[in-house]
């Protein structure tokens, strides 16, 4: 055989077993988890590291580092210049040294290798963090800003945790989601409380959450729904824990609800269930304390959107909540109150937003749902209710 056909023949090989390891790990799990291998890795030019979910707008980073977005881009939300939507990923800028990307609402933000920030689109509360209210259709950054190790776009807010573990919060304020004691609007980051010990952070509607590196963990924001996960609907201006809680080691916010991973791999929601986003049953309306979904241990991600969850187990994809635009890639339109898995991995990294999800399988990059704003960057308009690749 030539080198190349060599590869090939390998890597056929690889994937027929990891289907007949797929086929086995349905049997043992049972006969609602579906087993669908996906297509074969993707070639190194198209290779995927990180995908984000927005509004109506998905961006990502390839592995060699290159920043691409497509879909809705009415506010400038691609970064691409001007406000023309895009049906298949365009690149932003060209240069190839991005490390991360953050899709909101209808605004994003990313971060170089080297920590610094850029963020463009709309800016009506400040979002952008670059000291006015002006929209902007590249990536902009504020000149001597420290760097950071993480970004979060929420809906008209954002934070992120900086290189000195603190963690800062911009943008709209009208339910104390920027967490620094009032409702005041913020045009520049912000520290959100005084400590810098902070691991991760996530915004989302009108509320964020946060972990500090012992595993403790802060939620501030609107609390109508219990999203704060607090044990009561107060909504609180500053971060503020549930005391007696076990350590976690994953935290993620949809937009009235939150999902955690404790450090026993089990799996919590809570907050708003209207769309049984929190899968516990379409019997349960909210959860104002972390309630564990089902029995099972193992999870490693968790990926939860505005109306929809997405998470994994292994190799189990599994995605629950609102589903009338296939944004739980199982293939239907039909709600799930619980979780349902389909063996489909490895997901290295899933995102949801607001009726689609997107994730990197083996460095294949693919979205699914809603796509009448080119969201799954597909070069189509077409609603997919099972992973289909980018374009």
């Amino acid at each position: 055989m030539t080198p190349l056909s060599a590869v090939a023949a390998s890597s056929a090989r690889r994937h027929r077993l990891r289907g007949r390891l797929a086929a086995v790990l349905a049997t043992i799990l049972g006969a609602a988890i579906a087993v669908v291998v996906p297509a074969t890795p993707a070639s190194a030019a198209t290779t995927w590291i990180q995908l984000s979910a927005g509004y109506r707008h998905s961006c990502g980073i390839r592995a060699d580092r290159t920043l691409w977005c497509w879909g809705d881009n009415v506010d400038g939300q691609l970064g691409v210049g001007g406000t023309e939507r895009r049906t298949t990923p365009a690149q932003v800028g060209s240069q190839s040294n991005w490390d991360s990307v953050a899709a909101g609402a209808i605004h994003t933000c990313a971060l170089k290798i080297d920590g610094t920030r850029y963020c463009w689109g709309d800016n009506d509360s400040g979002q952008l963090g670059l000291g006015d209210q002006t929209m902007r259709t590249g990536p902009r950054r504020v000149v001597g800003e420290s760097a950071w190790l993480s970004l979060s776009a929420g809906s008209g807010f954002t934070c992120g945790v900086r290189a000195d573990r603190g963690v800062f919060c911009w943008g709209e304020n009208s339910h104390g989601q920027l967490g620094v004691g009032d409702s005041t609007d913020r045009l520049l980051p912000t520290q959100t409380g005084s400590q810098f010990n902070w691991s991760t952070v996530s915004a989302g509607a009108f509320h964020a959450c946060g972990l500090k590196i012992d595993g403790t963990r802060y939620c501030w924001g609107w609390n109508i729904h219990g999203e704060l996960g607090v044990g009561d609907f107060t909504p609180r201006d500053s971060p503020t824990r549930l005391l007696g809680e076990t350590g976690w080691f994953a935290l993620e916010v949809g937009s009235h609800f939150t999902c955690g991973i404790d450090t026993a791999t089990r799996l919590h929601c809570w907050g708003t269930n209207e769309s049984s986003q929190l899968g516990l049953g379409a019997s349960v309306l909210r959860r104002e304390v972390p309630t564990q979904v089902g029995t099972s241990t193992g999870w490693n991600q968790i990926a939860p959107g505005s109306f929809h969850t997405c998470g994994t187990r292994g190799l189990t994809r599994l995605c629950w909540g609102s589903n009338h635009r296939g944004q739980l890639g199982l293939g239907d339109f039909d709600d799930r109150d619980t979780p349902v898995g389909v063996i489909d991995g490895p997901w290295q990294f899933l995102s949801s937003g607001s009726g689609t999800t997107c994730g990197v399988s083996s460095g294949s990059g693919y979205c699914w749902g809603a796509n009448d704003t080119y969201a799954l960057g597909i070069g189509d308009n077409i609603t997919r209710f099972r992973p289909t690749r980018l374009a």
